[in-house]
């Protein structure tokens, strides 16, 4: 199989195959009597949870720790952004849609849980398609996953308190070690295997296989979510509809105040596409585990939904790239026809 077209192909069109992954669960779930496989869909929750966690972690490399000493500012903006003002942006975004439209509580938190979460592996590629720093977005990756055992019980203890919502911190804390540390573990050492035994052009040309393996289970995990939930979301079925609107204004914002406050502190372009992509975008998968592994009800429907605005807006930023160079008055669109480019 090639597994390198194949991670393209389901990379290209996440926002449509998250659509019919919903559409389809959506459908299954008001036309299917679920309550006599209650035990075996929690198993399988899990299982999808892990079919697409594991591959994730394989291609982390943790070794580029080591490296992130010297860009200690850019690190600490990334990590700042994607920890810190990022759920505070998106608590914003919340209240605001608040005033014209009440949110269901659990709702709200699973919006907050879509963006407390660490940085989609996505954002190393995108980083790449804009000619930004490969090598920072890659250490805010890894610092951002190994950070989450701590950021993200700590972020959803606070707003659950704020909206009211009986969490258990010790739950996340558990969940957090089975769906991400866990899964990292076994990854670094899984991948160390593979590097020994294959040699890096031999783990290289299985490397695409990974994301591929890690995208069908995302699908999976929203068909089941849509299923489980169908009946709940025909009921009301604002749910997703109001879901959408803080989802919209938290990536306009973000995006927004990343490029200005970047050029502002005098961040160089390459650095700026790093930070950017790997602190505004989030890895939804991981957010949908932990909420599925929790057993918090509503909290999946919104990182479930967050592809389908998640996707289009980094993806609008990538082929505006030339432009946010210009901000910057940066050479690289010249360099980028250089000799010395290539």
């Amino acid at each position: 199989m090639n597994w390198l077209k194949l991670k393209n192909h389901l990379d290209r069109y996440l926002p449509i195959y998250v659509t019919l992954a919903m559409i389809a669960g959506f459908y299954a779930g008001t036309h299917i009597n679920l309550k006599p496989y209650h035990n075996t869909l929690k198993t399988l929750n899990m299982l999808v949870v892990i079919s697409m966690i594991y591959p994730m972690m394989i291609n982390l490399r943790l070794g580029e720790l080591k490296n992130s000493a010297r860009l200690w500012k850019q690190l600490t903006i990334a990590l700042l952004m994607g920890l810190v003002i990022s759920p505070l942006i998106m608590y914003s975004a919340i209240w605001l849609t608040n005033l014209f439209h009440p949110i269901n509580p659990q709702l709200a938190l699973g919006l907050l849980l879509a963006v407390v979460v660490p940085c989609s592996s996505m954002s190393i590629a995108y980083t790449g398609f804009t000619k930004g720093n490969l090598e920072l977005a890659t250490i805010v990756v890894a610092l951002s996953f190994t950070l989450a055992i701590v950021t993200v019980p700590g972020w959803l203890k606070v707003f659950a308190s704020s909206y009211h919502v009986v969490i258990s911190i010790w739950l996340l804390v558990k969940t957090i070690i089975i769906v991400v540390i866990t899964p990292m573990v076994l990854g670094v050492l899984t991948r160390a295997y593979l590097m020994g035994k294959l040699g890096p052009e031999g783990f290289l040309r299985i490397k695409p296989a990974f994301p591929a393996i890690s995208l069908l289970g995302m699908y999976t995990i929203v068909f089941l979510i849509f299923m489980e939930k169908a009946r709940l979301i025909a009921s009301k079925p604002s749910i997703v509809g109001i879901a959408l609107i803080p989802l919209v204004l938290y990536y306009s914002t973000a995006l927004i105040f990343m490029t200005f406050f970047d050029r502002s502190v005098g961040i160089p372009y390459r650095d700026h596409m790093a930070i950017t992509f790997t602190s505004v975008g989030k890895n939804e998968g991981t957010a949908m585990a932990i909420a599925l592994a929790a057993g918090t009800g509503l909290m999946a429907i919104a990182p479930a939904i967050t592809p389908v605005v998640q996707i289009p807006f980094l993806v609008g930023y990538v082929k505006l790239w030339r432009k946010v160079a210009g901000i910057w008055k940066c050479r690289i669109i010249r360099e980028e026809s250089s000799p010395e480019a290539v």
